[in-house]
């Protein structure tokens, strides 16, 4: 996964890559932050005492990566939403409150996507099936051509027993009609 990517809201991803590019690493990035903002004494974040928050133990190390995370984050769970056949604007469902968060999580996290092509791409699991319709894997969509593309047209030809049912015998319903 290239960079452009990583910040890329395009596309579709795998529960696999989410895991490891958009949960765990970025977990790795605020702990280095955290270290860096210790080991160089930067500055922190005070809240007065009257807000009950106290010290938010944030430096500048740690407030970039917030940032860089934010957007990543939001990045990797608007490309699991596309690999469930939804649009990326269901990471707002993060608003609810109380479970918005829990229900993004284990869509991201636990649920498979949409098997084969959608509309947002081709499946992570499989890239190398062509298209074919929105959500069910690879589909035909026409049937097949002879070759050069040339399909004949017209009515099929009869069956090998005739058409069916044998011809009238006999005079018919309508009379002939005469001329004079």
């Amino acid at each position: 996964m290239t960079l452009a990517q990583w910040f890329s809201f395009n596309g579709r991803i795998s529960r696999k890559t989410w895991w490891i590019f958009y949960f765990l690493i970025p977990i790795g990035i605020n702990f280095a932050a955290s270290v860096l903002d210790t080991q160089f004494g930067t500055p922190r974040n005070a809240l007065p005492d009257k807000s009950g928050m106290g010290d938010v133990n944030m430096g500048m190390f740690s407030i970039i990566a917030g940032l860089v995370g934010l957007w990543v984050g939001l990045a990797g769970q608007a490309k699991r939403w596309h690999d469930r056949d939804k649009s990326g604007w269901w990471v707002l469902v993060n608003f609810i409150p109380l479970i918005g968060s829990l229900w993004a999580f284990i869509v991201a996290g636990f649920l498979r996507g949409t098997p084969g092509y959608n509309r947002f791409g081709p499946d992570p699991l499989a890239p190398d099936l062509p298209p074919g319709g929105y959500g069910g894997g690879y589909q035909q969509p026409y049937p097949q051509q002879a070759p050069g593309g040339w399909q004949p047209q017209g009515p099929p030809p009869p069956p090998s027993g005739g058409w069916g049912a044998p011809p009238p015998q006999g005079g018919g319903s309508v009379p002939p009609i005469r001329r004079g």
